[in-house]
């Protein structure tokens, strides 16, 4: 019950967040975007593979995949966790509440990040179902989900693509909205009582 409530809370702050820096850039987004502007070519360059690698794509491919596994194996866990990485990444859809404007000319809206979402989902459905099915590499999946969360958000700015507030929304929602629906789904607390925990 309490990462649900903790679920509801980061959820609210990533709206109010998005209602907040919809229409006028705060200040960190300025500084930020220009410190971004000032690494060079190379730091671009990485961001761009970065930014090709961990992407809308790495989402479609484990949703896929999820599905899949679920309906060959007839086993609820992939199923369950199909269900918790859709609701994850269709926070996405918020952004078409808030209209915000990118830092170039793109025809999307910015908040929340569109890679940062895909990417968060898939780190969040990742480390629930490692909770379940290999316990013991938890840690080591937490983070790794993180790393790829950061890196994935700080190309999206060194590309110009968003404001570190995009970055920042995507997370908040896509945590947020996967602790109540891992909650409603009974994956909360990951691998308590499970025949697939591994010791």
């Amino acid at each position: 019950m309490i990462g649900a409530l903790v679920g509801v809370v980061l959820a609210l702050a990533s709206v109010v967040l998005g209602v907040t820096v919809h229409r006028e850039v705060p200040a960190v987004d300025r500084e930020l975007h220009q410190a971004a502007l000032d690494l060079g070519p190379t730091f671009v360059d990485t961001a761009t593979v970065v930014s090709l690698v961990l992407s809308p794509g790495l989402a479609t491919i484990a949703l896929l995949s999820l599905v899949l596994r679920a309906f060959l194996a007839r086993d609820p866990l992939p199923a369950k966790g199909a269900v918790l990485l859709a609701a994850c990444w269709a926070t996405l859809f918020a952004r078409h509440g808030y209209q915000r404007v990118r830092p170039v000319d793109f025809p999307k809206w910015a908040y929340p990040s569109g890679h940062v979402t895909a990417v968060t989902a898939v780190a969040f459905t990742g480390v629930v179902l490692c909770g379940w099915l290999a316990r013991r590499y938890l840690k080591a999946a937490v983070a790794l989900a993180c790393t790829a969360v950061l890196i994935t958000a700080a190309s999206r700015v060194v590309l110009e693509m968003h404001w570190f507030t995009d970055t920042v929304g995507a997370i908040l929602g896509v945590v947020g909205v996967g602790l109540v629906v891992a909650h409603a789904l009974r994956l909360l607390p990951v691998g308590v009582g499970s025949r697939r925990e591994q010791s």
